[in-house]
């Protein structure tokens, strides 16, 4: 019988890859029934990856960066279902050593949640987090969604929905490239910039995107709303949480939505 779910990661020796390899133990232990670990270097003998590929769902996690999984699996053609890489998902650093127990539970609690969102599970601490997502909108006025690209807004307008409502709880001046007209569209600068003034948000909401989208998917849900005025924007992600709450589930992998009211 083909596995429901094989999970598949970096046992490096970093932190991260330590911390996920006691996280997909706990995992399997957890979900004996439906969980397995994956031998990932099989994946390069041809029969072990038939057998693989017959399984209902795989994740990968990758401890760093340097994405040596990732790597592997699209060499010889292994479909995954999730992808995280750690470092950037928590926003840490690769460190040559033992992980702390924080560190160990953060990366349990990622990796849960993409496996329990895999196996059609929620958590009670995952159905809190879900309900409540924070949602900026690029505005320049407001009222209307600003016409250039959502990292030129003048200000994002940072809503909370929780139990299907749409609060506006803060207004962030977006101060990094006020007035610099010499850095161009597209410019990595940019999309820090635009990172660190949306910290704890959980998606981008604008008319456009630039160049810098890849960058800003790896950090947020990116929509775009087809519409011009900020009350039609939060209409739309109103209607259409579930998306948006299934694009974050997907982590990097996951692909920009667009939206027409």
């Amino acid at each position: 019988m083909p596995y429901k779910l094989l999970i598949f990661t970096c046992y490096g020796g970093c932190a991260t890859g330590v911390a996920a390899s006691k996280a997909c133990i706990r995992l399997w232990e957890e979900n004996v029934d439906e969980v397995k670990i994956g031998c990932l270097p099989a994946v390069i003998v041809p029969w072990k990856l038939n057998e693989i590929k017959k399984s209902e769902k795989r994740i990968l996690i990758d401890a760093c960066g340097v994405r040596c999984g990732a790597k592997l699996i699209k060499r010889e053609g292994m479909p995954v279902d999730r992808y995280i890489e750690l470092t950037s998902e928590l926003g840490v650093r690769k460190a040559k050593q033992l992980p702390s127990e924080d560190l160990e539970e953060e990366v349990y609690k990622t990796v849960r949640k993409e496996v329990n969102a895999l196996l059609g599970k929620t958590s009670p601490d995952e159905d809190i987090e879900e309900k409540e997502l924070l949602i900026a909108f690029g505005t320049d006025d407001g009222k209307n969604l600003n016409d250039d690209h959502v990292g030129m807004a003048k200000y994002f307008y940072v809503y909370r929905f929780s139990d299907n409502k749409g609060e506006l709880i803060e207004q962030r001046e977006n101060v990094k490239f006020k007035g610099d007209e010499s850095i161009g569209h597209g410019d990595p600068e940019k999309a820090k910039a635009t990172s660190s003034v949306l910290q704890g948000v959980d998606a981008l909401v604008g008319k456009k995107f630039g160049p810098n989208l890849p960058r800003l998917l790896k950090k947020f849900v990116c929509v775009v709303v087809r519409t011009d005025t900020l009350s039609n924007a939060v209409e739309a992600i109103h209607n259409n949480m579930s998306r948006i709450v299934e694009a974050k589930n997907k982590g990097q992998d996951r692909k920009h939505i667009v939206l027409r009211p």
